[in-house]
């Protein structure tokens, strides 16, 4: 989910509670031909969350995490239209094919979490942790947001079911895969 901060609380050497936030942001440019007209296209992926976990250690350094994310899972991928549609003798140009959005959010904002872990602690006072998690959060199915303009607006109508094909499509990706490294200091 990103960069991120936490706070826990070892209550015994069994069971320890903790909250933070993450947050991951990056964007990338594309080019892309479809139908012999080129485009110009970005994603701008957005991710990441405040999260609330117990973890259970039922081995030596091994143990167990589950809570909730309030996550804030929201990628876009926009474009617009670089080239003219040639049609015959019909030239229409770049700026009447039009542009394009997509927009996804998660379909349950609040999301289940289990992960496994292993945590070790350093040092003679064992005031530093060290820690590697995987988990899974369940988001639901991805749910979709189509804008467009031009000749590309019937792609955004609601009435030829393009949003509904695309989530079908998606459907599939109920669950987001995390891997988490932590480097934590012990102040009490």
């Amino acid at each position: 989910n990103g960069w991120g901060a936490e706070v826990k609380y070892l209550f015994n050497e069994k069971f320890t509670v903790k909250t933070g936030a993450e947050t991951l942001n990056f964007s990338a440019s594309f080019n892309f031909d479809e139908n012999d007209i080129s485009y110009d296209g970005s994603v701008d992926y957005k991710t990441g969350g405040i999260f609330l976990l117990a973890d259970y250690n039922f081995v030596y350094h091994l143990y167990l995490s589950g809570g909730v994310v309030f996550n804030s899972f929201n990628p876009e991928v926009t474009g617009r239209s670089v080239s003219p549609l040639e049609y015959g003798d019909i030239t229409i140009p770049a700026e009447d094919v039009g542009d394009f959005k997509f927009s996804f959010s998660p379909k349950t904002k609040v999301s289940p979490y289990g992960g496994l872990g292993w945590r070790s602690f350093i040092g003679k006072d064992k005031r530093l942790a060290l820690n590697f998690e995987t988990g899974i959060y369940y988001m639901g199915s991805p749910q979709v947001e189509i804008e467009a303009t031009g000749l590309l607006a019937p792609t955004a109508d609601p009435a030829l079911g393009q949003k509904e094909k695309l989530e079908s499509q998606l459907e599939q990706y109920k669950i987001y895969p995390v891997i988490k490294f932590n480097l934590a200091v012990k102040l009490f």
